[in-house]
């Protein structure tokens, strides 16, 4: 079992906007953390991951355990992870995410409200 301290912070990021991160979600194989860099957005005080099918392994890995930590100017913070349901959202992320034609595709994605800071 992994035990982590968490600090609550407020974070100073310009909204909307994106970036490629460091994430970190638990893996559904080992029970271990798993670290990936994603291009992310950041949206009304939240973090949104998102890709083009449900086939990666972070994203199977928030399917079934909604904790995500991500870095952010060099700090760790976490939160909890949601499966994008809602048709509005799903077509605005892409918009702040991509400048191309991508911007255009289906997505499929989490919403992750912030919580805090790791320690």
């Amino acid at each position: 079992m992994i035990y982590y301290t968490y600090r609550i912070m407020h974070v100073d990021i310009k909204s909307p906007s994106t970036f490629i991160t460091k994430v970190y979600t638990t893996s559904i194989k080992d029970g271990k953390k798993k670290d990936i860099k994603l291009k992310v957005v950041y949206d009304n005080g939240k973090i949104y991951f998102t890709r083009r099918n449900k086939e990666s392994s972070w994203y199977k890995n928030l399917l079934k355990n909604d904790k995500a930590e991500f870095d952010l100017g060099g700090k760790i913070y976490y939160g909890t992870a949601k499966e994008m349901n809602d048709q509005n959202l799903i077509s605005h992320i892409p918009q702040i995410k991509y400048s191309n034609e991508k911007k255009d595709e289906p997505r499929y994605g989490f919403e992750i409200k912030i919580q805090g800071e790791s320690t």
